[in-house]
């Protein structure tokens, strides 16, 4: 709950508010503009005990071990006693909409940057929640004080939600940061690796056991930069905000079998209901989740003696306003038991397969409000059944 003037901490991760959403939080709660003068109109009776909270505050984290070798390792007990007092004040001084959210959001970030477990920050705000609620049973008359609670306690109730959002996106940039550096780092060395074993291979004859031994080592290098690729896609899917649109399925469904191009032994039965054609969802989404995973039946039918993928689609039975896409092949059929282990990422039942297709496309249905699941079919193979909104 750092939301002082001067900042915390000197160095605050550069992540700008995402107001929509954040504004999508106080709508939500049933906040609208007007209350912000609300909480203005309690200010008097609240504000002469804005120290008493602040000092309550400091003396309940300096009695925890956890929080006190932040609190003895940062500002001086004056300074955060400032800053405590200051949040409090804001709370309910502050008129702007746009201010308030900004402020609750580099609170997230000042938390994180000084590495605080959330837990903590949210009995915080628990301990703001009563002690505002012994101010109000104090001050105010009783027919006042029911709906000024409620008041207060939907502000509260925003504070943490952009607090933790801010915590949450703050975290996760830095995670995927450091997964896209790993990803960058290993695909050159990959390139190199790769690039002089086809050279050694062109320089012994076909009929020499090293060019196994070469075939091999290949095989894994382009394995791992099949899954390089595959984790940076991850990243950019989990990243990107879904930019929703009706998209034609049909095309879709073309345009990735052309981009993978399957083996003309392999039959693929494309119905698509034409009454049904479109699908509501972010169009470069959508690409990415059939082209993984009809790129995973077909690496399913490799070994099929009649290898064969059917699409199909049409109104789900449950929800009417949703669309089903059936994407079967005939290829061995999933232990029914370690279904959802095929959308872990890095597990793979394939001696060459990355464990990345199938993560990716789940989450990236998720993200556009979908669902996907995988079944199994004994002894005639599996279908991934993916619902989209229309």
């Amino acid at each position: 709950m750092s939301q002082g003037v001067s900042p915390l901490f000197e160095r605050l991760p550069s992540i700008p508010a995402p107001m929509e959403r954040l504004r999508s939080f106080q709508s939500q709660l049933g906040i609208v503009q007007e209350d912000f003068a609300r909480m203005d109109h309690l200010s008097p009776s609240f504000l002469p005990e804005k120290d008493g909270f602040a000092r309550r505050v400091f003396d309940h984290f300096h009695t925890i071990p956890a929080t006190k070798v932040v609190l003895d390792h940062g500002p001086s007990p004056e300074r955060m006693i400032r800053i405590w007092s200051h949040w409090y004040e804001a709370f309910f001084r502050n008129r702007n909409e746009e201010a308030f959210l900004t402020a609750q959001w580099r609170s997230g970030l000042n938390h994180v940057a000084a590495g605080i477990d959330h837990r903590y920050i949210s009995l915080a705000y628990a301990m703001a929640r009563k002690f505002i609620h012994e101010v109000a049973f104090d001050k105010l008359e009783p027919e006042q004080c029911s709906p000024a609670i409620d008041l207060m306690d939907r502000f509260l109730d925003l504070c943490l939600l952009v607090e933790t959002d801010a915590f949450i996106t703050s975290l996760t940039k830095c995670d995927l940061e450091i997964i896209r550096g790993i990803a960058h780092q290993v695909r050159n060395p990959l390139m190199v690796i790769g690039g002089n074993v086809l050279r050694l291979r062109k320089q012994v004859p076909e009929s020499d056991p090293r060019q196994e031994i070469y075939q091999t080592m290949l095989l894994e290098a382009n394995r791992l930069e099949r899954m390089v690729r595959n984790v940076t896609t991850y990243n950019e899917v989990f990243q990107r905000e879904p930019r929703t649109a009706p998209c034609d399925l049909e095309k879709a469904v073309h345009a990735a079998l052309l981009e993978l191009k399957p083996p003309e032994n392999v039959l693929v039965d494309i119905r698509i209901d034409s009454a049904h054609p479109t699908v509501l969802m972010d169009p470069e989404d959508l690409r990415i989740i059939l082209f993984h995973l009809i790129q995973n039946s077909l690496e399913n039918v490799a070994d099929a003696s009649q290898p064969r993928i059917q699409i199909v689609s049409g109104t789900s039975e449950n929800k009417r306003s949703y669309l089903e896409i059936r994407i079967f092949n005939n290829g061995p059929s999933p232990d029914p038991e370690s279904l959802e282990s095929l959308f872990t990422p890095f597990y793979s039942t394939k001696a060459l397969g990355t464990g990345f297709g199938l993560p990716i496309a789940r989450l990236a249905v998720r993200k556009n409000h979908g669902h996907l699941t995988i079944q199994s079919h004994p002894e005639e193979g599996a279908t991934c059944l993916i619902t989209l909104p229309t």
